[in-house]
C-alpha cells in the first residue's frame, strides 16, 4: 500500500520486495544506480534509527506502480481528517492527579495522539452519514468501518506522523472509548476520559491518609524520639493488639481494624518523605537554627553595587582559647556588602555590653572617615531586639533594618565570618578545628596532640592583623581594587546625613553638668552652644542661652579614637536643648598664633560679644522708677517687757535753737530717694 505524505505518494520496502524486487539487495543496487540519474527509483526517505525506509512512487517502474495502488486515487478515508488536537496538546500538559502530580510527557503524546485519533474517527462518521443521507440511504452499521479505519490507519500514522495510537482492538471497548470521548464536558469533548485508569492508580496513594497520620503521630513524639524501626514496632504492636492508641486531644481510642499490615521499607520511606519531614521533624526538634536550616526556604539576592547601601553585623568567637582562663574571646564585627571591607570590630573577654560599644565605635569611624552611617542594617534578633523601639527603629540611626532570628543564613557576614575562620585563622598555631565540619579538611587532625592556648593578647592582635589583611585583598568583582578602595571610592550617593539626635540618648556617654555663662564643662573639658556644627552667635545663640544657662544639663557625647569628643547633645529635663562644641583655644601668644588659632579667636570674640550686646539691649531698655509703700502695717500686739521699760533718749534741750532751721541743715546733708535709687 502507497501512502501519501506531503503531496508525495511513498512505498514501502515491503511493498517492493518481493513483488518487485526480488530481494532488499537487489533494491538497494537499484536505489545506489539511479541516484544521481534523473530517472529510476528514488528515496524519499532513508531509513534506520527508527526510521522507515520509504521510496518515492512516482519514480518507479510502470511494472512496479500498476502492482501498488495509488492513494491519490483511492486514499485513506481517515488521513483527511486527522490532525494533532491542539486542545488536547493543552488539556493533558495542565492535567492534575489528586495528589499533585502530573501526566509525564510520554503519557501527554501517548492520549494526546488517541484523543486526536478519535476526533479524527467522529468527523469521519459525521462525513459518511453526510454522504449516506445524500445518497437517501439509510446510516446503518457504520461503526464496524469506523474500527476497521481507525486500526489500519495505525500504519499509516506510524510512516507520516511517526506516531501512533493506542486505542482498544475490541469493537465492544473501543465503542466505550468513542462513546465516553464525545460526551461533552463544559462543552467540550471529554479528554479525560482517554486517561487509563491503570494510570491512576500508579499516582494514587498505597497506604490511607488515616494510617499515614497515625504513623506521623507516632514519629513527632518530642520526649521520647522513636526511630523509624521503634515507629514499626509500634505499628505491629498496635495491629496485633498488643499497644493502645489514644488520641490526648479527643479521648479517642484507635482501633487497630481499620488499618493494614505496613513493611518497615513503607513505614521508613514515607517517615523520610519530606510531606512528612517538613511536619515531624520540625515538632521533635527544638533547634529552631537547625529546622529554619533544613524546611525554610531561603531567599537569594543580587549583590550591593555602591558602599553603604547595606551592613551585615553579628557577633563572633575566633576559635582559640586563651592562656589566661581557657575561654575564647569575643569579637563583634560588621561588614559592608557591597565592598566586603571590615568597617567595625570591638572586642571583649566577655559578650557583655559588648553591642553598644560595637555601635559607639561604628559611628567613631564613619565620623573619623567623613562618610554618612549606611542607609541599611543587617543584624541578628538575640542582641538587638531591645533597641528596635529606640535607636534601632527604622529611621533613626538607619532608614531601614532587617533583624534575623536565629536564621544564619539570612546574614551575609556569616559567609566572611567563614572565610575568616577557614582562610585566615586555620593558618595561626592554636586554631581549633570543627569536629563536625562539612568539609573534611576542616575536621581535626589525626594528631592527639593538645590544643595549644595563646595569650590573650596575642589571640586579639592576630585577629586583628588579619582584618586588616582582608580588607587589603582584592575585591572579587573590582580585583584592580581592594575591599578598602572600593569602599572608599563607591560609597552611595543618596545615603542621609547621620541623624545624631536620634540615637545619642541611647548609644552616648552621659554627664551631668551646667551651663555657666555660656561655658559648659564635658568629659574634663569646656564646651560652647553650638549650631550645625559651629560655634553658634546672634540671635540663635540668645535662643539657647535662654533654654540652658544656669540649669542642670544631661549631655550625651561620643568621644573618637583619639579620646576626644566630636560629638555632644544638651538635654535639659530630658528634653532636648542643642548642640555642643569644644570650646576653641587660641593661642595666648599673638606672635604664634596660626590660621586655625586666628579663627577661634574671632569665634570666641563673636560668642562674647552676642552675649554682651545682648546684656547692654536689655539694660538699655530698663526705666528707673519710685516706689512709694503705703502697705498698712500690722497692730503690735506682741510686745517685750523689757523694751517697755526702756527710758526715751535724752537728745538735749533745743528750746533756745529754731528748730525749722536746725532740720532744714539736717535734711540738706542727705541725698533725696530719687537720688538714691
Amino acid at each position: 500500500m502507497a501512502y501519501l505524505i506531503d503531496n508525495t505518494v511513498v512505498v514501502t520496502k515491503e511493498e517492493l520486495v518481493p513483488s518487485c524486487y526480488p530481494t532488499y539487495d537487489s533494491l538497494k543496487k537499484a536505489l545506489s544506480r539511479y541516484k544521481d540519474k534523473k530517472f529510476g527509483p528514488k528515496r524519499f526517505m532513508k531509513g534506520g534509527n527508527g526510521r522507515f525506509l520509504l521510496i518515492d512512487y512516482d519514480t518507479l517502474p510502470k511494472t512496479a506502480q500498476e502492482k501498488i495502488e495509488d492513494p491519490r486515487k483511492n486514499g485513506h478515508p481517515l488521513a483527511p481528517f486527522f490532525e494533532i488536537d491542539s486542545d488536547a496538546v493543552r488539556f493533558y500538559s495542565m492535567y492534575q492527579f489528586q495528589d499533585g502530580t502530573y501526566l509525564s510527557e510520554e503519557h501527554q503524546q501517548k492520549y494526546t495522539v488517541n484523543a486526536s485519533t478519535l476526533k479524527a474517527v467522529l468527523r469521519l462518521r459525521e462525513a459518511r452519514i453526510s454522504e449516506i443521507l445524500r445518497k437517501n440511504g439509510k446510516p446503518k452499521n457504520i461503526f464496524p468501518t469506523l474500527l476497521s479505519d481507525a486500526h489500519s490507519y495505525k500504519k499509516f500514522m506510524l510512516i507520516k506522523h511517526h506516531m501512533e495510537h493506542t486505542l482498544p482492538v475490541s469493537a465492544r471497548h473501543f465503542k466505550d472509548a468513542l462513546n465516553a470521548f464525545e460526551k461533552l464536558v463544559d462543552g467540550k469533548l471529554n479528554y479525560a476520559s482517554v486517561i487509563s485508569g491503570k494510570h491512576k492508580n500508579s499516582n494514587s496513594r498505597k497506604v490511607f491518609d488515616h494510617t499515614l497520620k497515625l504513623l506521623n503521630d507516632m514519629f513527632a513524639d518530642r520526649q521520647r524520639k522513636p526511630t523509624a524501626t521503634e515507629v514499626h514496632k509500634m505499628y505491629e504492636g498496635f495491629l496485633s493488639g498488643y499497644i493502645k492508641v489514644i488520641n490526648n486531644s479527643t479521648g479517642e481510642v484507635y482501633d487497630p481494624s481499620g488499618y493494614k499490615a505496613l513493611s518497615f521499607a513503607t513505614v521508613n520511606n514515607y517517615l523520610n518523605e519530606w510531606k512528612s519531614a517538613v511536619g515531624t521533624m520540625q515538632r521533635r526538634s527544638s533547634n529552631r537554627e537547625l529546622k529554619m536550616g533544613k524546611f525554610k526556604p531561603y531567599w537569594s539576592f543580587d549583590m550591593p553595587k555602591y558602599s553603604g547601601s547595606i551592613i551585615s553585623i553579628d557577633d563572633r568567637q575566633p576559635p582559640f582559647k586563651t592562656l589566661e582562663d581557657g575561654k575564647r574571646v569575643w569579637f563583634y564585627l560588621g561588614v559592608d556588602i557591597a565592598s566586603r571591607a571590615i568597617i567595625c570590630q570591638v572586642y571583649g573577654e566577655t559578650k557583655e555590653g559588648i553591642i553598644l560599644e560595637f555601635y559607639r565605635q561604628l559611628v567613631r569611624n564613619y565620623h573619623s572617615w567623613g562618610i554618612n552611617i549606611p542607609a541599611e542594617l543587617e543584624c541578628e534578633m538575640s542582641l538587638n531586639s531591645s533597641f528596635t523601639e529606640t535607636f534601632l527603629k527604622e529611621g533613626a540611626m538607619f532608614q531601614y533594618v532587617k533583624m534575623e532570628a536565629n536564621n544564619p543564613r539570612g546574614k551575609y557576614i556569616e559567609r566572611i565570618n567563614k572565610e575568616l575562620r577557614y582562610t585566615k585563622e586555620k593558618k595561626h598555631e592554636g586554631w581549633i578545628a570543627r569536629p563536625k565540619a562539612n568539609k573534611e579538611s576542616n575536621q581535626p587532625g589525626i594528631e592527639t596532640e593538645k590544643i595549644k592556648k595563646l595569650p590573650y593578647s596575642t589571640i586579639i592582635e592576630q585577629c586583628l592583623y588579619d582584618i586588616e589583611e582582608w580588607n587589603n585583598e582584592g575585591h572579587p568583582e573590582e580585583e584592580s581594587l581592594s575591599r578598602w578602595e572600593y569602599f572608599q571610592l563607591n560609597q552611595h550617593p543618596d545615603v542621609l546625613p547621620t541623624n545624631y539626635l536620634a540615637f545619642m540618648k541611647y548609644i552616648g556617654k552621659r554627664t551631668e553638668t551646667s551651663c555657666n555663662v555660656g561655658n559648659i564643662q564635658v568629659n574634663y573639658g569646656l564646651f560652647l552652644i553650638a549650631d550645625n556644627g559651629k560655634v553658634a552667635k546672634g540671635e540663635t545663640l540668645i535662643r539657647y542661652m535662654n533654654m540652658i544657662e544656669g540649669k542642670d544639663l544631661e549631655v550625651y557625647w561620643l568621644d573618637d579614637n583619639e579620646g576626644k569628643v566630636f560629638k555632644a547633645l544638651a538635654y535639659v529635663n530630658g528634653e532636648y536643648a542643642c548642640e555642643l562644641i569644644q570650646k576653641p583655644r587660641p593661642n595666648r601668644a599673638r606672635i604664634e598664633r596660626t590660621d586655625k588659632d586666628k579663627l577661634a579667636d574671632q569665634e570666641l570674640a563673636a560668642y562674647t560679644n552676642t552675649v554682651e550686646s545682648y546684656a547692654k539691649r536689655v539694660m538699655s531698655s530698663l526705666d528707673s522708677l519710685t516706689i512709694i509703700d503705703n502697705t498698712p502695717k500690722p497692730e503690735r500686739k506682741f510686745k517685750i517687757e523689757q523694751l517697755t521699760r526702756r527710758k526715751p533718749v535724752d537728745f538735749g534741750d533745743f528750746s533756745n535753737e529754731d528748730p525749722e532751721e536746725e532740720i532744714m541743715e539736717y535734711v540738706s546733708n542727705r541725698k533725696s530717694l530719687k537720688d538714691r535709687i
